[in-house]
């Protein structure tokens, strides 16, 4: 699991250093805006319906209006998502191997519902 989570890292840092964007910023938008909108295009495509994606948009869009720093705001929600992480210590699951199964593992097999969902409706 260490060997994927350097993995996710070292592509967040090099995306750091490719945008300016910092490390918690990447974060943010990947797993709370990038993923989760792939997530709701396809569950749109699934139920054959608009407004999930339409809702989704407009709550991102308006966050990003209201939040005055997101370089605060980022760190702050980071800062939170890691206490999430860690708490799985409780569990016998340390940081590294939630953040993979809740970051990598568990978004890999929603995809893969939604897919196979969105496949089986066109049948």
């Amino acid at each position: 699991m260490s060997k994927i989570f350097d993995l996710v890292y070292r592509s967040l840092k090099w995306f750091e250093k490719l945008t300016g964007l910092t490390y918690e910023e990447l974060n943010i938008i990947v797993w709370y805006i990038i993923i989760p909108s792939i997530f709701v295009y396809l569950l749109d495509r699934v139920l054959k319906v608009n407004y999930l994606k339409i809702t989704f948009t407009s709550v991102v869009v308006l966050s990003i209006i209201l939040i005055p720093d997101f370089e605060i705001f980022s760190k702050n929600l980071f800062k939170k998502s890691v206490s999430f992480l860690n708490w799985f210590d409780y569990l016998g699951i340390n940081y590294i191997q939630a953040s993979v199964l809740i970051c990598v593992v568990l978004p890999i097999v929603l995809l893969a519902l939604l897919f196979y969902f969105k496949l089986r409706r066109k049948h």
